[in-house]
């Protein structure tokens, strides 16, 4: 999964796939109003190597399937080494297994059969493609609370985007739904360390870090960096207790201090890293 870090309090991840469709060739040629069967169909292309099954399965799908019928592309290792090809539940798997194969004979390595599967998926990749550019386009209204932490990626194998946010209620949700078109199950929302809060407020997961501050800097946002290891960014929605519970204002945060570190969204693994608190306890 590809991660592309945008800044320390408002992260973007879009997840790329291991396919991608750029050609419309052969398209459903099925009667009007008929549906197809859409059981799994495993089958062998000529292919040894996992290297010379992807190159093989990419072309065909640039090459001869519809943008409409590709519906993502993983590899999976068990119960044996194989590739799995969604494709949109509407389109014939039989008859796309049939044009891979025969596309396979013609292209493919003259030895080998690597094992494929095709099993159907709700939506195309083509949608979920577009509606990842759509929230990205309105990232900066996605979220309607200060704690701005977003990531979100195209997730092939549940054929869905999964989106994560710090807490539910960081969400937009009638942007959400007119971006999806009210689609069930098209984009599943995760909660962050701040879903699940104690009495006081603070998360009741494992911390990021506890450690003691050894610096505090004011650029953008106020920055502590902890036991050399980890600089945190903290804005008007990071969550500060004393050790009873109270809260407390950023300034009572100093160098020497003891601090539990609770960080949401993605980290930048640099050195030291770099990532968002949410929250944070003076001990």
């Amino acid at each position: 999964m590809k991660k592309i870090f945008i800044t320390v309090t408002t992260l973007l991840f879009l997840l790329t796939s291991c396919g991608q469709v750029e050609n419309n060739r052969a398209t459903d040629q099925r009667p009007k109003g008929e549906k197809p069967p859409t059981e799994e169909v495993e089958m062998t292309i000529a292919a040894v190597t996992d290297e010379e099954a992807v190159e093989l399965i990419r072309s065909f799908i640039a090459e001869k399937l519809d943008d409409n019928a590709f519906s993502g592309l993983y590899l999976v290792h068990e119960p044996f080494t194989h590739f799995v090809i969604l494709i949109q539940e509407l389109y014939s798997h039989q008859d796309v297994a049939a044009e891979l194969e025969e596309y396979s004979k013609q292209t493919g390595s003259s030895e080998g059969e690597y094992r494929v599967k095709l099993k159907p998926a709700t939506y195309s990749y083509q949608t979920l493609e577009k509606v990842a550019k759509q929230l990205n386009a309105s990232h900066e209204e996605l979220i309607v609370t200060e704690r701005k932490v977003l990531s979100f990626g195209i997730n092939e194998m549940e054929n869905r985007i999964d989106l994560y946010v710090s807490a539910l209620e960081d969400v937009n949700e009638e942007l959400i739904a007119e971006i999806t078109g009210g689609s069930e199950g098209l984009i599943k929302i995760e909660e962050g360390v701040m879903g699940s809060v104690d009495e006081n407020g603070l998360p009741t997961g494992e911390p990021y870090i506890v450690g003691q501050i050894m610096e505090v800097s004011e650029e953008q946002n106020l920055v502590l960096l902890i036991d050399d290891q980890i600089y945190v960014s903290i804005n008007s929605a990071t969550v500060i207790k004393d050790n009873k519970g109270n809260t407390i204002g950023v300034e009572q945060l100093n160098v020497s201090d003891i601090v539990v570190v609770w960080t949401d969204g993605g980290i930048l693994e640099s050195l030291p890293a770099s990532g968002y608190a949410v929250a944070i306890q003076l001990q």
